[in-house]
């Protein structure tokens, strides 16, 4: 694949960077935090800034179009990680949007430059001839290009002990089976809910089963196991579901539309799922999912940590990556099976998050 950047430098500085020791400690780390196991802190991904002199940056528009850029803009993450030491694990993605899963099926996708390319939904009567054709190759539309993507980073790292060995290959953005419903047929998806569900069944069906074989695809071309999702966060299972869209769902309407094909992957796979907004009506329904090791409600605000933590525990489904900080009564009560993301405006601030991490076993104050 053509590139306008020249990647080397930037591999040869990360390979410097890196300390095996670290990761290996992060990664039982979160082995014990996501399996309830007593830790001495709980695994905290810091975020802060890198100057563009320290690591360069791109728009989403600059990336989508060089695949040497957007290989340099993901390990960028990498080289906050490894130069602060919190308790990220290392992975990329071929980071092309949300529309990947949808381009299979014709839709076509939007890019910007500072947010990641969306699908947009089709006509009526292409979803007719979608729903007619059945399950599509893997290897068109945006995915394909998105799957040559994985293969190029694989292949740069490959000179590089380190990085090749310790970088996951995070699994491409393959939202979920109603997310991806709603960006092929659009909103009126919610309606045919109502008034064609057989329609919206199927659609679910052979969306899932697409997923099924990116899935393995993927993992066939990477190298990697299928049940690792090899982010930010491992031990978790080979994928993440996003279910942003279910929160507009009733519990009954997930309970029988999305969760029988949100248990066919994660049963198979093994993971955790994603949610923004407020999933009150369902969130618990997730909890029973064979292979569901853990949650994501991004929105962490619009939820009472200590009802949910109790309820995760019990069924010994961690919460990941929370965004919001812990008051004293949760800091008491949470001491496993819960993951961080904390955000600092600079690396002094961070390293001094980072110190009141390892003292009190949480990074708020």
């Amino acid at each position: 694949m053509n590139t306008e950047v020249e990647i080397a430098p930037y591999l040869e500085k990360l390979e410097q960077v890196i300390d095996p020791e670290h990761i290996n400690r992060t990664s039982e780390l979160q082995k014990r935090a996501f399996a309830f196991e007593p830790i001495d802190h709980i695994p905290t991904h810091i975020e802060y800034p890198i100057s563009q002199d320290e690591w360069p940056s791109y728009t989403h528009q600059e990336f989508f179009d060089d695949p040497g850029k957007m290989l340099v803009y993901e390990l960028g993450n990498v080289y906050a990680g490894a130069k602060l030491q919190d308790d990220r694990l290392y992975g990329i993605r071929a980071n092309y949007g949300t529309g990947i899963v949808s381009s299979l099926f014709g839709c076509d996708t939007r890019t910007f430059d500072d947010t990641l390319p969306i699908g947009l939904h089709l006509s009526t009567d292409k979803l007719e001839a979608v729903l007619e054709a059945g399950v599509p190759d893997v290897h068109t539309g945006l995915c394909g290009r998105a799957l040559q993507t994985v293969a190029y980073f694989r292949d740069a790292l490959k000179p590089y002990p380190k990085l090749s060995k310790y970088i996951g290959s995070q699994l491409l953005d393959i939202q979920g089976p109603f997310d991806n419903a709603t960006i092929i047929w659009g909103s009126e998806l919610y309606l045919a809910v109502l008034d064609e569900p057989e329609k919206v069944s199927r659609l679910l069906d052979i969306v899932t089963q697409t997923i099924r074989n990116l899935v393995i695809e993927h993992r066939k071309i990477d190298g990697m196991s299928t049940t690792e999702h090899t982010g930010d966060w491992n031990w978790l299972g080979g994928l993440c579901i996003r279910n942003d869209s279910s929160i507009n769902l009733s519990g009954n309407q997930y309970r029988e539309l999305v969760k029988p094909c949100d248990t066919e992957l994660l049963s198979r796979f093994g993971g955790w799922i994603h949610f923004c907004g407020k999933a009150h009506q369902w969130w618990e329904d997730l909890l029973d999912i064979p292979g569901l090791k853990g949650i994501n409600p991004y929105q962490g605000e619009f939820y009472k940590l200590p009802d949910m933590y109790k309820k995760c525990k019990e069924a010994k489904v961690a919460i990941v990556q929370w965004t919001v900080p812990l008051d004293p009564e949760s800091r008491d009560l949470v001491r496993t099976g819960l993951s961080r993301i904390a955000y600092a405006p600079d690396y002094e601030t961070a390293l001094k998050m980072k110190e009141q991490l390892y003292r009190t076993g949480h990074v708020d104050f």
